[in-house]
């Protein structure tokens, strides 16, 4: 066969082809042949899915208009039959798109690899996009129910679950417990974020994508990227959380990406973003979610917290009653501040700042805050009086245990420890209390604490070990 013009596809692959046989059934080749001489080269510059694509193309052409159409050649057959014009190869991948609501997860896959391949090319497309949202579209409608399909390539309806073989499965759009996100993971990130804003427009549920979108960022984060695609990768999740439902975000794998994010320089604006997530969700924390590694030596990140309970505050003010979760944090931030006092580099500001940030009812006992106020003011023995005084200051005397407060500040006549609390009445609770414990002992109220916490010890802020397992 006498093979006359030269194909340049996109600049990185010729084909030597017969230009008749190309024009037979390519609408766009047939009028630009017209205008050429033999043995002159066609120029595609952006010809969508490059090389694999062409090779197709050529196939059915070399095949008398005939060509396998499979799940893993449809869209790269669509989409180059629409670049070249050739109407017979666009209604018979149309035609076979009719039958992709009985895929398989397989051919789902297989779909998105090639989606894959076209991206660079297509993204603007709106042949792309059809492409795409037909894939998607699919995955909520109730044909997906059925038991099985002739169409498809084993036989068995679209699942989302762990295996292809596992038995009624959940589908995507009716309360899927397994998804094989493994499978994804070769999609780069602006495929991937592309994927993810057509779910949301399709109005695909957000606990889903929410999972689909921290199971992506894990599996990149512990493959060989640099830290510079890392972080666009971070960054691009973290404004794609941004556009799902506040309910469909799961505390711990923020928690996980968050931490994740901390060994990245990302952007201020999307750190900013993630640490409004966390915040709102403060009341879920436990003390060690707390315990995030400092900056300049200091043992841990105060900053931090009081940005996520600022977060926290603001969220649940616009968002109704908060008493509940406000005591909660509350609790929390008492446990925090028994870490945090023994660090002697932590500033008298900062630590004030820690005791005033919540309001006044986050705590019905003072207990703890007291024994914190205590445990900073041993190690930073350097305070002067004023600032004592300014610690002491924050504590509310009906909120202290009497016989918390007996024990330790009536001994060594340590009531010149609080200036600003009316000590006469202090005093005079003391000395009634103090008639009452001589015929009997009191009990000490079942919420006050009478430990001090392991962590309360004086800390090494360079010494790692000394850090919960999340921190290091």
């Amino acid at each position: 066969m006498f093979c006359n013009i030269q194909v340049d596809v996109n600049g990185e692959h010729l084909f030597i082809v017969d230009k008749n046989i190309l024009a037979n059934y390519s609408s766009r080749v047939s009028k630009l042949v017209g205008k050429v001489t033999n043995n002159t080269k066609l120029v595609f510059n952006d010809f969508p899915g490059a090389a694999e694509c062409f090779e197709l193309i050529t196939r059915f052409c070399y095949n008398n208009g005939t060509i396998e159409v499979t799940p893993s050649n449809i869209f790269l057959l669509h989409s180059g039959s629409s670049f070249l014009e050739i109407t017979t190869l666009i209604k018979q991948t149309e035609l076979y798109l009719e039958g992709i609501h009985c895929w398989t997860w397989s051919d789902f896959v297989n779909g998105l690899k090639q989606c894959h391949i076209l991206y660079p090319f297509m993204k603007n497309s709106s042949v792309f996009q059809n492409i795409l949202n037909t894939l998607l579209r699919n995955l909520t409608i109730s044909s997906y129910e059925s038991s099985s399909c002739p169409s498809s390539s084993n036989g068995s309806s679209f699942r989302f679950s762990t295996s292809d073989s596992s038995p009624k499965g959940s589908r995507f759009g009716n309360g899927v417990d397994y998804w094989k996100f493994d499978d994804l993971s070769f999609l780069n990130i602006d495929l991937f974020e592309y994927l993810i804003k057509s779910m949301i427009s399709l109005h695909i549920d957000h606990t889903r994508i929410c999972s689909l979108i921290f199971h992506y960022q894990k599996s990149k984060f512990f493959s060989s990227y640099s830290s510079v695609e890392k972080c666009k990768i971070s960054e691009t999740n973290i404004n794609l959380l941004s556009l799902l439902s506040g309910s469909a975000f799961s505390c711990r794998a923020l928690l996980d990406a968050f931490g994740m994010s901390l060994i990245l320089n990302i952007r201020a604006i999307e750190r900013s973003k993630l640490e409004y997530f966390l915040g709102s969700r403060l009341d879920e924390f436990t003390i060690n979610d707390l315990l995030v590694r400092g900056k300049n030596m200091a043992a841990f990140d105060v900053n931090l917290i009081l940005r996520l309970i600022k977060n926290f505050l603001l969220e649940k003010r616009t968002n109704g009653s908060f008493v509940h979760q406000v005591k909660k944090v509350g609790f929390l931030m008492d446990l925090f501040m028994l870490e945090v006092a023994a660090d002697p580099l932590l500033k008298c500001s900062k630590f004030y700042a820690l005791t005033m940030t919540l309001p006044d009812f986050a705590r019905e006992s003072h207990d703890r805050l007291y024994h914190a106020i205590e445990i900073y003011l041993e190690v930073h023995g350097g305070l002067s009086d004023q600032q004592s005084a300014k610690l002491w200051s924050v504590l509310d005397l009906n909120k202290l245990s009497i016989v918390r407060t007996r024990l330790n500040l009536t001994r060594n006549g340590n009531t010149r420890l609080l200036p600003f609390v009316k000590q006469n009445q202090f005093k005079g609770r003391i000395n009634n209390d103090s008639r009452v414990h001589g015929k009997q002992r009191s009990k000490v109220p079942q919420d006050t604490p009478n430990f001090v916490p392991k962590n309360s010890r004086k800390l090494d802020p360079c010494n790692a070990k000394s850090l919960p397992r999340l921190c290091r």
